[in-house]
């Protein structure tokens, strides 16, 4: 397994895997990812990924995992985004070298924290465990946020050197 940049191919086979986690990945969460990826692409042949970035991991016949960051100008933070691993797959440490891939990637850009928001629900404890585990923090947690019943948990992580 390796992890590359996200590449044009790609986009299907990850939203295929979002779609294995609707409650991770409802459908107007998985909208917002075409527009980021191509802004993600433009920025890459212009060799400036400043604002986004998004990387796949998995072997020469698929696709097992997916995330990324981008720029959030509301809170002036990294923001990790579209952390997604093929469901055959998971519990293997494919979702850990993700967040490490990304989180190094942002240590390299000189950021000293990043944040990530997930979806609050009954049955994603296990995510919640998951972020925990590696270091995040919760920082704010908003009832209702989405819409009825899709409250949103921010999560804030030091990036150490």
């Amino acid at each position: 397994m390796h992890i590359r940049p996200f590449e044009y191919q790609d986009e299907e086979h990850v939203v295929a895997m979002m779609r294995e986690h609707p409650l991770q990945f409802p459908t107007f969460i998985i909208e917002k990812y075409p527009l980021r990826w191509s802004q993600f692409l433009e920025s890459q042949e212009q060799m400036n990924a400043d604002s986004c970035y998004f990387v796949v991991i998995g072997d020469d016949h698929k696709v097992l995992g997916h995330a990324g960051y981008i720029f959030n100008h509301e809170v002036g933070l990294y923001e990790i985004v579209g952390v997604a691993v093929n469901k055959e797959h998971q519990r293997l440490g494919i979702g850990r070298q993700l967040i490490e891939t990304i989180c190094d990637k942002l240590k390299d850009r000189g950021s000293n924290e990043v944040i990530l928001y997930t979806l609050g629900h009954t049955n994603n404890e296990s995510t919640i465990i998951f972020y925990r585990n590696l270091g995040f923090e919760i920082s704010d947690y908003e009832y209702d946020f989405f819409t009825t019943d899709y409250h949103r948990i921010t999560f804030v992580k030091k990036l150490v050197r």
